[in-house]
């Protein structure tokens, strides 16, 4: 049996042990002090064997919190009686000394019984990398940019994440995936040419190379060679891009990292306005990825710099943005290179291009491009060192078959449907092999295990690699065997913690995945060999450091994606016939890029300065503020903003945006891009924000479809819903924030009324931009929104203004909520009932703050679900 195979086995013996043992821990658990009386006195007259209302029995609780049917039934009445909804607003309430009582004494009796639970095993079991955590941990420690997510199966949720140790299984797929990713990054991190040497490249559009598209007779009239520069007046043809081809014949040689500088200017526009225009990452002609959207100055030559990793054959795509739109409103025809009215007669722009007429209007220009790279700060690289070794040579590979054993993916690799020539592997002198393997090998395991190699885990790499060199093999094929095993072991692919209590290294692993979604840098490994996490000063201070840096953005971009569900925010596209607005062209259905990027934007941005400015939970829901761009006010229909980076813009006073609730790529992922859902989103609210999930649905209860026709309203056809005893409960819970977000549509634009495709009333005089004219809208104006709810506990709300205001006032509601989600986050359990105690002493620490969420997080950080197993 390999070694890979034996450690995946040992994983899974490894993760039965745990359960085993948690199991026996629980059977120990001795009965707690549990607040009965409190119930025979407050909810029994409601929840008795006659009444019985919302099926629950309190006259039935029992006495044991081990048992499986006792810790659901006062896991339940905990969660009612904590946010409040028990007893009901028309019941006469206890003395909240004595809620907070009953509370108490029932939480110290989940504490107690979660503590014998879990014993020594702790709350977390060993879990495994997910496949984001996965790729980004290979990456820095390769350093490489590789992607090799997609090599993996996907991950199961649990609890709307993705990295929780429940859903993370391991399987054969997963096993031979890992070995493949495994060797696709080593040959990434491997040095197989002679170093490249670092030049600046000029550029210019007119060269030969680039006919392919500024010759293209579909292009003439969108793009002009004005010499060396281009000048934009429209978009270019969907299939003929400006594809960078000089450059890609540089990365197809020399692929790496590159500093590229842009430099553009807009011109003729009315009203002397900037323009936009997007960066692209392509392959093959096609865009791959989006850089940004950046500002062409009216009149003001501005500067753009990025820097990134271009693979083989991969270059750049420059593309304006909605340059017809532009053009149209400033007078011009897209058909046209001038005024309609000083065109010759018959002119045409295919079959008589001469005399050719010069195009006028709105144009961007864009500047020859000042391309520089590979940028390499050491060589050969830093992963390719850290694979073999300072003490290894680069040598020529033929040279060294005549020796050992090479294979032609060292020999005669072909990257990008070209074979490599002069190809180049490593080598030592015999006398330095063994202590130059060992050096190695204990330096890359400590890497991939983030703790410190054992002796005989060492010795067990090592004689992998001796018996590859005694077979034969060269000294690299030999090595990236040990590798191989390494990145396929137990050790590297799950974050092992022994727990009770979690040591430096556990600790360090810990925030650096909680917080960076990788692995320790060096500050937290040398901090973790000295011991120093465990002291709660410095775990502090190395939180605040890693919150602080700029690979902070990576617990951003994530915790929003599953927190939130961004993640789906491409799940659906917007139907084009009720949303033109999310095009730019509603003949080929190409969504406003532009627009669908801001929205996540939007949201990342707004979050990130929550946590930087350590503002309160109640910013969670309102703000007087919002992070726009000029796209995005355009959409919310708020005064203008200029240009393409989103910033901080007071709002008005009566406002409706503010907040996470009301931005758009909330509303986008809680639609389904032509109707919306009182239930949908009013589940995803109660979840995700507020902290008091409604239980699931009774089985076989059906659901609702919304009536495109306009026919009948959602509220008619919910109203019919809650007639059915089984669905009231819970739609009495759920309906009224669902009610209050229907003034928003599927592409998240305030709206008075529903847009529907067969009954209603034509909108003879409202027009839409369809990609090249203006035309009649082709939806039909529905029913009118109505957003009045009661809540549960008797508040009318009139709007989702009311709503936001009514949620404000429960700041500590809305803080144990993104508690609870970051210690999920952070641990990869979800949060029980057994861990509210724990909660309660991270509120009342940051009460002060007023549940400031950079402060919520580091008390997180400090607290026991944090620091033990």
């Amino acid at each position: 049996m390999s070694v890979q195979f034996r450690h995946l086995a040992f994983a899974f013996l490894l993760l039965k042990g745990t359960l085993v043992r948690a199991e026996l821990s629980a059977n120990s658990a001795i009965s707690a002090v549990l607040p009965l009386s409190f119930i025979e006195k407050h909810c029994a007259d409601c929840h008795d064997e006659t009444t019985m209302k919302g099926d629950f029995r309190a006259d039935l609780l029992g006495n044991n919190l081990t048992e499986s049917a006792s810790h659901t039934a006062w896991s339940r009445v905990l969660a009612r009686v904590e946010s409040g909804e028990m007893p009901p607003p028309k019941k006469e309430r206890p003395a909240e000394e004595d809620i907070l009582v009953a509370l108490g004494a029932l939480k110290s009796a989940f504490h107690k019984e979660a503590l014998a639970k879990h014993g020594e095993t702790g709350r977390v079991r060993v879990r495994r990398l997910n496949r984001l955590e996965y790729e980004n941990t290979v990456r820095d420690l390769l350093g490489i940019d590789t992607p090799l997510r997609d090599l993996l199966p996907e991950d199961d949720l649990r609890d709307g994440f993705s990295n929780q140790t429940a859903a993370l299984s391991i399987s054969p797929v997963h096993i031979q995936q890992y070995m493949a990713a495994a060797d696709r990054a080593l040959e990434a991190a491997s040095v197989r040419q002679a170093k490249p040497e670092t030049k600046t490249h000029r550029f210019a559009f007119d060269h030969e190379a680039e006919k392919p598209w500024s010759a293209y007779a579909h292009n003439r009239l969108q793009c002009n060679l004005h010499g060396e520069d281009l000048h934009f007046f429209l978009d270019t043809h969907i299939e003929v891009p400006v594809a960078l081809r000089q450059f890609e014949a540089v990365t197809r040689d020399t692929p790496g990292t590159f500093r590229i500088r842009i430099t553009t200017e807009a011109l003729g526009t009315t009203g002397g306005g900037d323009l936009i225009y997007s960066v692209w990452l392509a392959s093959g002609g096609k865009r791959r990825e989006l850089l940004g959207h950046f500002d062409a100055k009216h009149r003001q030559q501005s500067v753009v710099e990025l820097t990134r990793s271009f693979d083989r054959g991969e270059t750049l795509i420059i593309a304006p943005y909605r340059m017809a739109k532009v053009r149209i409103d400033a007078g011009y025809s897209v058909y046209a290179p001038d005024k309609q009215e000083k065109m010759p007669k018959g002119w045409h722009f295919l079959n008589n291009p001469n005399p050719p007429i010069a195009t006028v209007g709105p144009a961007i220009v864009v500047k020859p491009l000042e391309i520089t790279g590979p940028l390499i700060e050491s060589w050969p690289t830093p992963g390719h060192k850290l694979l073999y070794g300072d003490d290894t040579e680069l040598a020529p590979a033929a040279e060294v078959a005549k020796t050992a054993r090479v294979p032609d993916s060292i020999l005669r690799p072909v990257r990008a449907y070209r074979q490599l020539k002069d190809t180049v592997t490593v080598r030592l002198s015999a006398d330095k092999v063994e202590p130059a393997i060992r050096e190695v090998l204990n330096r890359f395991i400590s890497r991939a295990f983030r703790r410190p190699a054992k002796a005989e885990e060492v010795e067990l790499y090592q004689a992998m690699t001796r018996d590859r060199l005694a077979k034969g093999e060269c000294l690299e094929v030999a090595l990236n065997a040990a590798h191989r095993a390494v990145l396929c072991s137990p050790e590297f692919l799950f974050l092992v913690e022994q727990g009770p209590k979690l040591n430096s290294h556990e600790l360090a692993a810990r925030l650096s995945y909680f917080l960076w979604r990788s692995a320790p840098d060096v500050g937290l490994r040398k901090l973790a060999d000295k011991g120093e996490l465990t002291k709660h000063e410095v775990l502090r201070k190395e939180a605040a450091r890693l919150i602080a840096s700029p690979r902070f953005e990576a617990f951003v971009t994530d915790f929003l994606a599953q927190w939130l569900n961004l993640r789906e925010i491409d799940a659906t596209t917007p139907d084009r016939d009720l949303f033109p607005e999310y095009f730019e062209s509603i003949g080929d259905g190409r969504q406003d890029v532009f627009l669908h990027d801001s929205l996540v934007g939007e949201t990342r941005t707004y979050f990130r300065n929550l946590v930087e400015r350590d503002l309160g939970a109640t910013m969670l829901v309102s703000a007087p503020y919002a992070y726009l761009n000029q796209r995005l006010a355009e959409h919310y229909e708020l005064p203008p903003v200029k240009g393409a980076a989103l910033r901080r813009i007071t709002l008005p006073a009566d406002s409706v945006r503010g907040g996470l609730l009301t931005q758009a790529s909330i509303l986008k992922v809680t639609a389904n891009g032509a109707n919306t859902s009182p239930v949908l989103r009013g589940v995803w609210l109660l979840e995700r924000i507020v902290g008091t999930p409604a239980p699931p649905p009774p089985p076989n209860v059906g659901s609702i479809e919304p009536d495109t026709r306009g026919a009948t309203t959602v509220r008619e056809q919910l109203a019919k819903h809650q007639s059915v005893k089984t669905c009231a409960g819970c739609h009495q819970k759920i309906d009224p924030p669902g009610f209050v977000l229907e003034a928003f549509d599927p592409i998240g634009r305030y709206r008075d009324y529903y847009r529907t495709t067969e009954t209603g009333e034509k909108l003879k005089d409202l027009k839409a931009f369809f990609g090249a004219h203006y035309g009649q809208v082709k939806y039909l104006k529905g029913a009118t929104v109505d957003t009045r709810s009661q809540l549960p506990g008797g508040i009318e709300v009139a709007d989702v203004r009311a709503y936001k205001a009514a949620l404000a006032t429960r700041p500590e509601l809305l803080a144990r909520n993104f508690v609870r989600k970051l210690a999920t986050f952070a641990t990869g359990v979800h949060t029980e009932a057994g861990d509210e105690l724990v909660i309660d002493a991270i509120l009342k620490k940051t009460k002060a703050s007023g549940f400031g969420l950079r402060t919520l997080i580091h008390e997180v950080v400090q607290s026991e679900l944090f620091t033990q197993k």
